[in-house]
């Protein structure tokens, strides 16, 4: 009976901690997306890409993103999480650049990224041990 509690106490620590990290890996996806549907909507309504705003939010995307991923990495075991900054970098890129075509092209391919880390980083055995 004695053991009973703390290990009753563990169980409901563990799924409290998995509960919050879902919920955070959820809100950050989430966001990163409205950020990134955002640049695209503003990359298709301008002929000329690099513009002061559209430079602006890029960066604030890539800083955003840079302090999620640091505790995102520490939370979750997942190596692929490289390809959305690697994916942010290029799109900065391709907006200096003023290379539209390219630029909606990486912005397709990050929010199939997103969508699909969803599914990737949700409940799993690795994430409670």
């Amino acid at each position: 009976m004695k053991k009973i509690i703390p290990v009753t106490i563990i169980t409901i620590l563990l799924i409290t901690i998995v509960i919050m990290e879902q919920v955070f890996v959820h809100s950050t996806l989430s966001s990163l997306k409205e950020k990134v549907e955002d640049i695209d909507f503003a990359v298709k309504s301008n002929s000329k890409i690099d513009s002061e705003n559209i430079l602006t939010d890029i960066n604030n995307l890539d800083e955003y993103w840079t302090s999620k991923e640091r505790i995102l990495c520490l939370s979750i075991n997942h190596n692929d999480l490289n390809s959305i900054g690697e994916q942010i970098k290029k799109i900065k890129a391709y907006i200096n650049q003023d290379k539209k075509e390219e630029t909606l092209l990486e912005i397709e391919l990050l929010i199939f990224y997103i969508d699909n880390y969803r599914h990737v980083m949700g409940i799993s055995p690795q994430n409670i041990l």
